[in-house]
């Protein structure tokens, strides 16, 4: 038989905001933890284009960002993910280089998310990588993958500590379990996802964080966290979609073992290729960390942002 011809494919996206705050002024600093899409007014997300070339055996993907996005999450790099991949047989895949965590439903540009801000899980955990995954097909609906990381998030060499990380994990159809060990931080996430009927989908995410070895990476607050989230969807039409993102944070020994509680509320319109998304969020705290109408300090936020998401 013929090999399949190689296909070379671009796409992207770009994305822009608005936000106002209303339960606190939009100026100076609100205390939101969800880092991203926390500046009040206009602001462009993130500019988004991948390159792909995808062979029967072999093939690459080059994912280029930039922007207040690309910024927050991946250090201003204007590569996102680069990597190479290899089917040496048709259950075994490899693939090296440089590429966005696996764990969890989010994804660093906005046309791969439901939801447009990010949620405290994303936020805090760990993002990029560079190494070498295998990935196996063990029939069934069942998969297995392993991989051997520079430590996370460092993706430019891995001279400052010559250590490794290790991932793995293992999944059944739209559920998985998977873990990494970077230094002295590990992670453990689980999700699944099940369709109530053909309008109405439910996705379910726990994620686990100890950094109590040591604050290896140096930027996560406290021991560690735990989240918790459900995020159910309905579709009321063939260009309307609604869906909920209700994640449970509780941070380990941060602020008196802080809580958030964060609801929030976005609806999918889609025109074409264009998707308008307003969205409602509520950040409830356990702690006053965030700031009210008048700068004092406060346990909650509400916040309304209205984004615009293109997809080619």
């Amino acid at each position: 038989a013929q090999e399949e011809e190689p296909t070379f494919t671009v796409s992207g996206s770009i994305d822009a905001y608005f936000r106002a705050n209303l339960s606190s002024s939009n100026m100076g600093n609100t205390g939101d933890t969800s880092i991203f899409a926390d500046d009040a007014g206009f602001s462009l997300g993130l500019a988004n284009v991948n390159f792909s070339y995808e062979g029967e055996k072999v093939g690459f993907v080059l994912d280029m960002a930039m922007g207040n996005r690309a910024d927050v999450y991946n250090g201003g790099n204007l590569v996102n993910q680069a990597y190479m991949y290899w089917n040496a047989t048709d259950k075994m895949t490899l693939q090296m280089g440089r590429f966005n965590n696996w764990m969890g439903y989010e994804r660093l540009s906005a046309a791969n998310n439901f939801h447009y801000s990010m949620s405290h899980m994303y936020s805090f955990t760990a993002r990029n990588f560079n190494g070498l995954v295998g990935r196996f097909d063990l029939g069934n609906d069942w998969g297995l993958g392993i991989a051997l990381m520079n430590p996370l998030n460092d993706i430019e060499g891995n001279q400052d500590t010559g250590a490794y990380s290790v991932g793995a994990g293992v999944w059944k159809g739209k559920t998985s379990v998977s873990a990494l060990a970077s230094q002295e931080s590990t992670y453990i996430d689980f999700k699944t996802a099940f369709d109530v009927s053909e309008s109405f989908s439910v996705a379910l995410n726990a994620h686990i964080a100890d950094y109590s070895g040591g604050d290896a990476e140096g930027y996560q607050p406290g021991e560690g966290f735990t989240s918790i989230s459900a995020y159910p969807q309905i579709k009321s039409s063939e260009t309307m979609s609604w869906g909920m993102r209700l994640e449970y944070m509780m941070f380990d020994s941060y602020a008196n073992d802080l809580t958030v509680f964060s609801p929030t509320l976005t609806a999918n319109y889609t025109v074409g290729a264009l998707t308008i998304k307003p969205e409602l969020r509520l950040d409830a705290a356990s702690e006053d960390i965030y700031t009210d109408n008048d700068g004092a300090a406060a346990g909650g936020l509400t916040a309304f942002t209205l984004a615009a998401v293109y997809s080619f």
